[in-house]
């Protein structure tokens, strides 16, 4: 092993994308005007290319976008969601509903909605293609982060989060995929040839 590629951050900035793609946070989000000049000046997508309005730039919503309503429902549902004691912290602190914005998650906060809580929050809110892609990718996360693993059930993991961020290409930009969301291809080898995650992520070390 050249590298002992650490879950928890990698999970932490997925995590962050993925929700501040989805609430189109300022400064923050990976879809803007620059990635749609990016497609327009990679000639893909002609249906999300940036068009010029009098003034001002329209950019078409995405597969990937949420409606002002639907991110109040997203929010809401974090806002308001109730877990058993020592489960996670209170996620609820960190959503602000007249925003629509999420700040101040830490590592085990991204850790909790990955594994169970954002396939719940985005229940009924996305098309059907894009939600079940980041629905494979949580599912993802959640069977690799498990305390017992199958060598053979780790070869096929890894096939099949390849074809999960092929998926994810379809409705995302390329700005999406930096350099975190590609080292989750490289997980599933790492477990299989070093066995449970827990045995080697940050959370001892951070608490």
């Amino acid at each position: 092993m050249r590298h002992n590629l650490d879950v928890m951050h990698i999970e932490k900035n997925v995590c962050e994308s993925i929700l501040n793609t989805l609430l189109h946070v300022n400064k923050k989000s990976k879809d803007g005007l620059n990635s749609r000049k990016d497609l327009q000046h990679m000639g893909i997508r002609p249906d999300l290319h940036p068009q010029e309005r009098g003034k001002r730039t329209y950019l078409p919503p995405a597969p990937h976008t949420l409606s002002k309503a639907e991110k109040l429902t997203f929010c809401r549902r974090l806002y308001n969601l109730k877990v058993p004691d020592g489960f996670s912290s209170n996620i609820g602190k960190c959503v602000s509903v007249d925003d629509c914005k999420i700040m101040g998650l830490k590592s085990h906060d991204c850790h909790v909605l990955m594994q169970q809580l954002l396939p719940v929050a985005l229940r009924g809110l996305l098309p059907k293609a894009p939600r079940n892609a980041l629905l494979s990718l949580c599912l993802f996360f959640n069977r690799l982060c498990q305390r017992v693993i199958d060598g053979e059930k780790m070869i096929e993991l890894e096939e099949e989060v390849v074809e999960t961020l092929c998926l994810l290409e379809r409705f995302f930009p390329p700005s999406f995929f930096d350099i975190m969301v590609h080292l989750v291809i490289h997980l599933g080898r790492e477990a299989r040839l070093c066995g449970p995650v827990q045995f080697r992520w940050m959370y001892p070390f951070e608490k």
